[in-house]
């Protein structure tokens, strides 16, 4: 404990605040298509604790994304589309080991989830959607969470066993 974080907490606060950073480097320079980096943190963290803390660290990981410049068009909007994510990612929480084909029917629909919210946000702003960009992005996004996930539920039991009680 230090003060009053836990060292995987600790750990997964930096995790998420690296990683948003990590989203707005290339900024709008980019023409590539990016998955999102933040949603395999509130996965995994979500998988690990349940639907409860699940929401609370989506929200916790869509306010950092909505204050890391540029920011959200509506301060708040990030926050509620991950906390809708962690929800559901935290709702296919297992006792003991968890197939990784479980792990991918997860990320996919936490990351369905994230992106379905973001298209109906664009139609409430009356921006464009371009179909073809979301899909792909929704597709790397599942595929990295993919990767992710399994490696970060193993990193966050590795940091809980290593830390004092």
């Amino acid at each position: 404990m230090i003060g009053g974080w836990s060292l995987v907490g600790l750990a997964r606060a930096v995790l998420l605040l690296g990683v948003a950073l990590l989203g707005v480097v290339p900024g709008p320079r980019a023409a590539l298509a990016l998955p999102d980096l933040v949603l395999p943190v509130v996965v995994a963290g979500a998988l690990l604790a349940g639907p409860s803390r699940g929401v609370v660290l989506g929200l916790a990981a869509g306010w950092v994304v909505d204050l890391v410049p540029p920011g959200a068009a509506v301060l708040g909007s990030s926050a509620l589309l991950y906390a809708a994510a962690g929800l559901v990612a935290g709702a296919g929480r297992r006792e003991g080991r968890t197939p990784l084909l479980w792990v991918a029917v997860v990320v996919a629909c936490a990351s369905v989830t994230l992106w379905t919210g973001r298209v109906f946000l664009a139609g409430l702003a009356g921006a464009p959607v371009v179909w073809g960009e979301v899909a792909l992005r929704l597709a790397l996004t599942t595929a990295l969470g993919v990767l992710l996930v399994p490696a970060l539920v193993w990193a966050e039991h590795a940091i809980a066993r290593r830390s004092p009680a």
